[in-house]
């Protein structure tokens, strides 16, 4: 692999380090952002105890690793499996601004992806922004990702591993597998809606949406309490661990996936980083869905940030999310099944 860096972070650019905002602005973000932990924690607790999730879509075992004892991981395994046999490992790491959820809001996604695939998915968690800003959270994912691969108690094909996430968490699946313990043990990368490039603050990626007048970004406001809580002043805001769209091609999994959401800030830093992957930065329409080597984009039009998943019990809403999922997650299924061969 070309080591080579993208063209947004030309090897010697110089650090862009974040400043320290007024402090209304960082009052405002605390007070927020300490709210939106609250309520949500609150709601969820909640919603568990009056709608109990089905022991079906639970996973098969809980597991805490010595590197991370306060942190649950989640594993589910696919009904087909056998005792004795070699399943392909799926990491997934839940979304939520790097401040909130945690691996349960995953449940669904992950009993799902096991029986559709047949792979063997661990649910990671870690230490939850602002308390624990970056880089805390990076390490947690490659700690945990590095004691499941060494986990002898589990049936893991080595040739075959996955790691992926929603938001913050395809973010986190992007950086953690960049560290000297996961380079060359990870195959694949499935990235939904990531965040990629912490460079440009939030108010510059709301002004230059595509998308000004017809439609309200789902992140116009909480993107700026998560970016208080988990960049801190003086933090090189072009470090890879924190935007990996400044990495090196080799210091990434060698094949990656990507699915955009077309009304989401978001978009246009993934859609960029995916096609400078590709060696497809010069095309004119960067929008439409492609495959390149072992690179691969996919937009979710006329979807916002977070479509993978909903709140509530409305069952028409749910059947809306199930059919705009169910094509892009059959999409990622085949294209897992042709790089288990490259």
């Amino acid at each position: 692999m070309s080591e080579i860096l993208f063209p947004l972070a030309q090897e010697g650019a110089p650090p862009l380090l974040k400043v320290r905002l007024p402090f209304p602005h960082r009052l405002n973000c605390f007070i927020k952002l300490w709210i939106l932990k609250f309520l949500a924690s609150l709601v969820f607790a909640v919603d568990r105890l009056l709608h109990p999730p089905s022991p079906t879509l639970g996973p098969n075992l809980l597991k805490r690793y010595p590197c991370r004892p306060s942190l649950q991981t989640r594993v589910f395994y696919p009904p087909s499996y056998k005792e004795g046999k070699l399943l392909p490992l799926y990491l997934n790491i839940h979304g939520g601004g790097f401040a909130v959820c945690d691996p349960q809001n995953d449940d669904e996604f992950c009993s799902m992806w096991s029986r559709r695939t047949g792979m063997l998915v661990v649910s990671l968690d870690y230490s939850k922004a602002p308390l624990y800003p970056f880089p805390a959270a990076v390490f947690d994912i490659a700690a945990l990702a590095t004691a499941v691969l060494a986990d002898a108690s589990l049936p893991i094909d080595k040739a075959r591993t996955v790691i992926g996430g929603f938001s913050a968490g395809a973010n986190l699946a992007l950086c953690a597998s960049q560290l000297p313990g996961l380079q060359g043990k990870l195959k694949a990368a499935l990235a939904f809606y990531p965040i990629v490039d912490f460079s440009h603050p939030p108010h510059e990626k709301l002004n230059r949406r595509p998308y000004q007048t017809n439609r309200k970004d789902s992140l116009e406001f909480s993107s700026f309490w998560f970016d208080w809580g988990y960049v801190s002043p003086g933090q090189n805001r072009r470090d890879p661990l924190l935007s990996p769209c400044y990495a090196k091609r080799g210091d990434l999994p060698p094949c990656i996936y990507m699915i955009g959401a077309q009304w989401d800030l978001l978009r246009l830093e993934s859609q960029k980083m995916i096609h400078e992957l590709a060696g497809l930065g010069g095309l004119d329409n960067q929008e439409a869905d492609f495959e390149e080597g072992t690179y691969k984009w996919t937009l979710a039009r006329g979807r916002s940030h977070g479509f993978t998943h909903h709140f509530g019990y409305k069952l028409e809403d749910k059947k809306r999310r199930e059919a705009a999922c169910e094509p892009i997650y059959e999409e990622a299924r085949e294209w897992l099944e042709k790089m288990w061969k490259t």
